[in-house]
């Protein structure tokens, strides 16, 4: 039976041709296909908002199984790198608004609201968020798809989006929809795998005979030109863009001997303490070197670097930070 594709949902061209197949989190076996137009990988057919339900369902997500003490090693990590990112939001312009989307439990944002005094909140769809951030934290998140939250046009100088529009199968609607809520001259802090490499060790697995199982969910796979193309076609204008972590990539192309990241299934994060998160309280700020401010930002700069410009496209992890026009 000849497979049906859609166009492609970036340029919407029809010219596609089979890259590989693959299966998300045991839950849907797919297609891969290239567009020969702009050079697009995405998972065609792409799956409706039921199948999207069911891929990334609550064992996907941490919060409903993570402990409290597993919980306070998560909110060291990312508070530090959210103070470096705060002190350097306040340097760049002293007041302003942040949303983040997929901000998790809210550790990095609650890191960035007590080092500037911007406003932050931030979305998620995992459950549980919206009361935890406001009880524990004093934050404002939001439990909802960001595609169906209703923000205002231009309410944020700043949206964040680290690790998430490989998750959306229609991502013109989606960069579409945070120019509209950014002021103009707003920026976009838009992390992003590297897709030729994210896909890499499934393709090695087809032209093996074999359907890889990519426990992280992706359904779009963007080299630094595409997700460059896409972004300058939803109204942005880049003003930085680089590519990093080269040890994952090395992984993703069997150079490195551990499993590629890309392939990890996906499984509920086991609780390493008898208290459950609803238990948990901020803990005390850390002593010694971990607690300065100095270390924080080297941790905050060693998350992305070395890195290089992303015309070279070597590293799994591509950084565009974008203005729009």
């Amino acid at each position: 039976m000849t497979q049906t594709y859609e166009p492609c949902v970036f340029c919407g061209h029809d010219d596609l041709v089979l890259d590989c197949q693959v299966s998300i989190r045991a839950a849907l076996d797919a297609d891969v296909t290239r567009c020969r137009h702009c050079g697009l990988l995405y998972v065609n057919p792409p799956p409706t908002s039921e199948k999207i339900a069911q891929l990334y369902d609550a064992t996907y997500w941490d919060p409903p199984n993570l402990g409290a003490r597993e919980a306070s090693r998560r909110y060291h990590r990312q508070y530090r790198f959210g103070a470096a990112y705060g002190r350097g939001l306040g340097r760049l312009l002293p007041e302003g608004r942040m949303l983040e989307i997929g901000c998790g439990l809210g550790f990095f944002l609650k890191g960035v609201a007590d080092h500037c005094d911007w406003d932050v909140e931030g979305i998620d769809v995992a459950d549980g968020l919206e009361v935890f951030a406001r009880e524990k934290l004093e934050l404002k998140i939001t439990q909802r798809r960001f595609e169906e939250a209703q923000f205002s046009d231009g309410q944020f100088d700043l949206v964040r989006a680290k690790d998430i529009l490989e998750h959306v199968p229609h991502p013109m609607s989606f960069l579409e929809t945070v120019r509209r809520i950014l002021r103009p001259g707003g920026r976009l802090d838009l992390w992003v795998p590297n897709g030729m490499l994210d896909l890499a060790p499934a393709r090695r697995a087809f032209k093996a005979g074999m359907r890889a199982r990519m426990g992280a969910g992706h359904l779009l796979f963007m080299a630094p030109r595409v997700l460059g193309a896409m972004v300058g076609k939803a109204g942005f204008r880049v003003i930085h863009a680089s590519v990093f972590s080269f040890r994952y990539a090395l992984r993703s192309l069997g150079l490195w001997t551990s499993q590629p990241r890309s392939l990890a299934v996906a499984a509920p994060a086991a609780s390493t303490s008898q208290q459950p998160l609803s238990e948990w309280q901020r803990p005390a700020p850390e002593q010694g070197l971990r607690g300065t401010m100095f270390y924080a930002r080297l941790r905050g700069w060693r998350s992305c670097h070395p890195a290089l410009p992303a015309w070279l496209p070597l590293g799994f992890e591509q950084r565009f930070v974008v203005e729009r026009t």
